[in-house]
């Protein structure tokens, strides 16, 4: 279990809760899924979305949770995780409360991350 401290981190980004996280590396997407819905379990009921990365055998992966109140302010899990996947130089999908997409570029998890939130700020 993440340590309370990590839910701390999450910014304000136009009304939205968002926690980017990188997780460094992983064995696969199902610890990043994890890990994303229990973060977004602990940002309460407030709109909130939760973007972690992580890195599996070489190679870069993204997972993308959002709560009901974020989906109603528009933000949508699917959509963040293809912005996030492109910077990664890939793809992914999914629904709007959860999404996950993975690319080649294991060196722009930052920057994918970066995308995540600033696409929310734009929204």
């Amino acid at each position: 279990m993440p340590p309370p401290s990590l839910v701390d981190t999450a910014k304000d980004a136009g009304g939205v809760k968002v926690l980017a996280h990188d997780a460094g590396t992983v064995s696969g997407a199902d610890d990043l899924r994890g890990l994303a819905l229990d973060l977004r379990n602990r940002l309460g009921s407030a709109a909130a979305a939760v973007a972690v990365a992580g890195v599996a055998n070489d190679r870069p992966l993204i997972l993308v949770a959002t709560n009901e109140a974020a989906r109603e302010a528009g933000v949508k899990a699917g959509a963040l995780v293809r912005v996030a996947a492109g910077v990664l130089g890939g793809g992914g999908g999914g629904k709007d409360d959860v999404a996950q997409g993975g690319g080649t570029d294991a060196g722009k998890v930052g920057a994918a991350l970066a995308a995540v939130v600033d696409a929310i700020s734009r929204r």
